[in-house]
Order: C-alpha cells, then sequence, then structure tokens
C-alpha cells in the first residue's frame, strides 16, 4: 500500500508542478529521483520500484499538454526524428516475443521512457534552466548531508540489507581497509557520484551568471563544493573524470575577477585537503594505474563483444541484454546474456540496427550539440558538452547509460538543452546580407535605396 501511495503522490505532485512551468516539474521529478534510492530500500515492496517512473509521467502528462510557442517548438525540430526513430524501433521489437511480456516491458520501458526529455530539454527557457539549476543546488546540499552521516556512522541505519540494496553492499572496495562507497540517497555510490558529476556544470553556470543575487551566488558556492565532495565519496572514478574535466574548463575559460578565481580555488584546495585525509576518498588514484586500467576495460571491451554480435544479431529480446530488471521478475528471464559495455547491451536488446541508429545518434548528438558562440551560457554549455561528450565516451565500460535513475534523465536533458540553445542562437543571429547599395540620383538629388517609394 505504502509504494501505491508514494507512486501517486509523486505522479500527482509532478504534473502540476509542470502545470506551473518546465522548470518546476523539471525540480519535482529531480527531487523524486534524489530521493528513489533510500525511499525504495526501506519500502521494499513491488510498487516502490515505479516511484520515479510515476514522477516522470506526471511530468510528462503535464508538460506536453501545457501550450509550446513556435519558437519553442522550432529549437526541439532537429530532436523529435531522433526521437520518433529511437522509440519506434523498440516499440516494433516489443512484439517479437523473445522473452516473457513483462521482460519485454521493462526493457522497452529501459529503451524509451527517458528519450522525450530530449526534446523538453530543448524547449527549456533562462528561467526553467535557472529554477532547475537552484533546485539541483538545494537537492546536491541535502545529498551530501546524507552522505556525510553514511561517512561517519555506516550505511546500516539508512539502507537495510535486503534485495534491493545488494549492489551498495558489494561495493566495498574503497579504502585499504575496502570499506563501502556512500550511495548518499541514490540506488548505488555510482549513480551518486554520476548525479553530481553532471549536475556540476548546471550549478558553476549558474554561479558565473554576473546579474545574480548575492545569497544565490553563495548557495551556488556551497552547492559547488557539496558536488565535487560527494564524488569523492561515492568513490567512482568515472564521475571524478568528468569533474575533473569540467574544473579544467572553468579555471581556463571563464573570465572572472581575481578575488572569485581565488575563492573558487581555495574551496577546492579544501576539498583537497579533506581528500588526502582519508583513503576512503582517494579510489579515483587508480586512475594512474595502467594494469588497473586495462584490466577494468577488458571486462568490457573484448572479443565477447564480437561474439555477441554474430550470435545475436537480432538481440536477445528487450530486457534480456542487462536492463536492471526488478528482484521479483528475474525467474521470468530467459537465457540471461550480460555484457558490461552500454552499446553491447543495446546490441543484445535491439539487435545491430539499434545499436547502429544510437551510435550514428550518438555521434550526430556530439557534432550538433558543441557550443557555438559565446553567447547566454556559454560556459555552463561547455562544461556540459565535455561531461556528455565523455559520457558517451565511457558507455563501453560499464552499464546504466541509458536507464540510471536520475543521471540517465539528466543527461537527456542537457543533451536536449546544448542543442536546443544552438537552435536559439540561429534564431537569433541577425541577418548577415549586405543591404542594397544606395543610388545617386542623375538629377543630383539625394540618393535613395533601390526598391523604396
Amino acid at each position: 500500500m505504502i509504494g501505491i501511495v508514494l507512486c501517486s503522490l509523486a505522479l500527482i505532485i509532478a504534473f502540476f508542478s509542470a502545470r506551473k512551468s518546465l522548470g518546476a516539474g523539471l525540480v519535482s521529478v529531480m527531487a523524486t529521483g534524489y530521493a528513489y534510492g533510500i525511499l525504495r530500500a526501506n519500502f521494499a515492496v513491488n510498487a516502490s520500484h515505479f516511484i520515479f517512473d510515476a514522477a516522470i509521467l506526471g511530468f510528462y502528462a503535464g508538460a506536453f499538454i501545457t501550450s509550446t510557442s513556435r519558437a519553442d517548438v522550432k529549437r526541439s525540430r532537429l530532436l523529435e526524428p531522433w526521437v520518433a526513430l529511437l522509440i519506434g524501433w523498440p516499440l516494433l521489437l516489443f512484439f517479437v516475443p523473445i522473452q516473457d511480456w513483462a521482460i519485454q516491458l521493462v526493457g522497452l520501458r529501459g529503451a524509451i521512457y527517458f528519450l522525450p526529455f530530449l526534446i523538453l530539454g530543448a524547449r527549456m527557457h533562462d528561467e526553467d534552466f535557472a529554477d532547475l539549476a537552484t533546485g539541483i543546488a538545494i537537492l546536491n546540499l541535502a545529498a551530501f548531508a546524507f552522505a556525510v552521516y553514511e561517512f561517519q556512522f555506516g550505511l546500516r541505519t539508512l539502507y537495510p540489507v535486503n534485495e534491493v540494496t545488494e549492489l551498495i553492499y558489494r561495493s566495498n572496495d574503497a579504502g585499504l581497509n575496502r570499506d563501502f562507497r556512500i550511495p548518499a540517497t541514490f540506488v548505488n555510490a555510482g549513480a551518486y557520484g554520476g548525479v553530481m558529476a553532471l549536475t556540476f556544470p548546471f550549478l558553476a553556470g549558474m554561479w558565473a551568471e554576473k546579474s545574480r543575487w548575492l545569497v544565490r551566488r553563495r548557495l551556488f558556492e556551497l552547492a559547488m563544493f557539496a558536488t565535487a565532495g560527494g564524488v569523492f565519496m561515492s568513490a567512482s572514478r568515472t564521475s571524478a573524470v568528468m569533474l575533473f574535466a569540467s574544473l579544467i574548463i572553468v579555471f581556463t575559460g571563464l573570465k572572472m575577477k581575481a578575488t572569485h578565481r581565488v575563492a573558487l580555488a581555495a574551496m577546492f584546495a579544501i576539498v583537497l585537503w579533506a581528500i588526502s585525509k582519508d583513503d576512503r576518498l582517494q579510489r579515483f588514484q587508480s586512475l594512474g594505474d595502467s594494469n588497473v586500467i586495462a584490466t577494468r576495460i577488458g571486462w568490457s571491451v573484448n572479443s565477447t563483444f564480437t561474439d555477441l554480435l554474430f550470435q545475436y544479431p537480432m538481440g536477445n529480446g528487450l530486457g534480456g541484454g542487462g536492463s536492471s530488471i526488478p528482484y521479483f521478475l528475474e525467474s521470468r528471464l530467459h537465457g540471461r546474456v550480460l555484457a558490461e559495455n552500454e552499446y553491447g547491451r543495446i546490441m543484445l536488446e535491439q539487435g545491430v540496427l539499434g545499436l547502429i541508429a544510437w551510435v550514428v545518434f550518438v555521434v550526430w548528438l556530439i557534432a550538433a550539440s558543441f557550443p557555438r558562440g559565446k553567447h547566454h551560457w556559454y560556459m555552463a554549455r561547455r562544461m556540459l558538452w565535455s561531461v556528455i561528450s565523455l559520457t558517451f565516451l565511457g558507455a563501453p565500460i560499464g552499464t546504466g547509460l541509458l536507464t540510471s535513475i536520475p543521471s540517465t534523465a539528466i543527461m537527456l536533458l542537457g543533451c536536449g538543452w546544448l542543442v536546443g540553445q544552438n537552435q536559439t542562437a540561429k534564431l537569433r543571429a541577425p541577418n548577415r546580407e549586405a543591404p542594397p547599395e544606395p543610388q545617386a540620383s542623375i538629377m543630383g538629388h539625394e540618393p535613395i535605396l533601390v526598391g523604396n517609394t
């Protein structure tokens, strides 16, 4: 019963928030996504697995029934054919009964459910972006508070040991004593670190805006500190790489006052000092060990991918290639095949044609979303593009890129926003054609423009 109540509340709140504004709807969805892991762990009933899905459903309903201006539609027009293709192909495969219908439904959800965030991201206005970034700042601070508590007092007081938290309690490779990685309020530590790395550009981009209130600037500074700390507490190496990429862009590409630059450097010096004091925060240092990296890549990018490609050219059915299956449905899965490779997972579930569609889309997306012109939100766009590009490039060494809660929604939203910002720049660009040359009158009068009356 409690699971149904939570799903209903998430749906209703998201629906009415989206009716108010796109930014408010996004904040409500993200709040549900941030709380999803800890809610599902403590209310381990079947319905609890669908809390975030219910929030997204309410958000979609509220956002898409709200009237949209022509300018908003123009910003998302480039993405609409891609979304139709990436949704249409899995829909066709759903009617090919390779797996049990419930497994196919879970796989279909993972393949298509988050894709409309691309369109809605392209339609975000500046005030929507500001609302979302402010909401993220507050949520990241709240998540950091939970993370600090878990770091000091352990996980068991917040995360009971059950089928849902199995991965959390298997992730015990942080520090010399093999302590647990910190999940904060998320389904696992990897999800926590990924969300922190993905949201850092939103925070830094808002912080870089000169016209923001002083109180809000302090909020974003605190949130950036908490976000960076969360990446290292999660002990996610991939997230650390994405964070470092954002920081390089901040310090090398952002024009700011010397006092602001010093303040930002001091803030991250404190983060680095804290990292140096506890080996549980230093897992990212293994990135310098070529043997560790070679072994990790070898798990995912190896001959197994080629073997699976020839063995399952049409896939193993939706949900049959590595999508996260709820524990109460695992007995229905036939011929379990796993690939520790997101593109391998797509190939196993959507076949070679689905893989080709996604690879072509990713290449197009990286090119189409590249920040063009130093207009509004330039720093946020540069950082977000770098983080998203690294995410897609790192997809072959892990799974969950397109099914993670709530990082997949954030990533696709950011992709859509980047494309929409480039479209906005094109629509606002002045007409570069030279005006017609004035011609002198043969009677010596003042020149007139040809065609004027």
